[in-house]
């Protein structure tokens, strides 16, 4: 009887092992990320959008123009994002209205995005006057929110991705290992 619960723990020891293998090797078959794609030309990391816009709020509150505070920081970020800025604070100063002095960063492949989120953030004070600082601030909460949403979604994404294959391994592992050999020495002691 030992002999028969030794032998049915071994198939089961193996059959678990196998399940783990074959629970990793589903993991493993992920298409792995290249860091070859990345331009290092860019730079090592990208410059966050709510950033930008504090660096818009230190400018205005510190006096300058829209055009200028444009013109400044597109001088100290990365050429990609800051050449598009420079560009806009330059067709300003020259007269250019503003959706035109926009058109061609709002359409920038990598950062169209970001552009046509400070070019509407802008808009009302370069049309009206008015101090940008209220929707500069306005802005920043809107992007913060929206990003922590993102974080969130990806993260309870992540623990699904996560507890799928932990489960997949663990509990047929915990019901081969644990308690078919209980149910077997239970069976097995009941006929003798």
């Amino acid at each position: 009887m030992s002999r028969r619960v030794n032998d049915m723990t071994t198939v089961l020891n193996a059959l678990a092992a196998l399940l783990t293998a074959c629970a990793v090797d589903l993991l493993l078959r992920r298409p792995a990320r290249s860091l070859a794609g990345l331009n290092p030309a860019a730079g090592d990391q990208d410059m966050p959008l709510t950033l930008l816009l504090e660096m818009l709020a230190v400018c205005v509150r510190q006096g300058a123009s829209v055009p200028h505070a444009l013109e400044r920081i597109g001088s100290v970020v990365q050429a990609d994002l800051g050449e598009p800025m420079a560009g806009v604070a330059r067709l300003l100063n020259q007269g250019t209205d503003w959706y035109s002095a926009w058109a061609q960063a709002c359409s920038h492949p990598r950062y169209g995005h970001r552009f046509r989120i400070m070019s509407d953030c802008l808009e009302p004070s370069w049309r009206h006057g008015i101090s940008p600082l209220g929707r500069i601030e306005t802005t920043i909460e809107q992007v913060d929110q929206a990003q922590r949403r993102r974080l969130d979604e990806a993260s309870a994404a992540l623990a699904v991705k996560i507890l799928l294959p932990t489960g997949l391994c663990i509990l047929p592992a915990f019901i081969l290992i644990g308690v078919l050999p209980c149910i077997a020495a239970f069976a097995g002691g009941l006929s003798i």
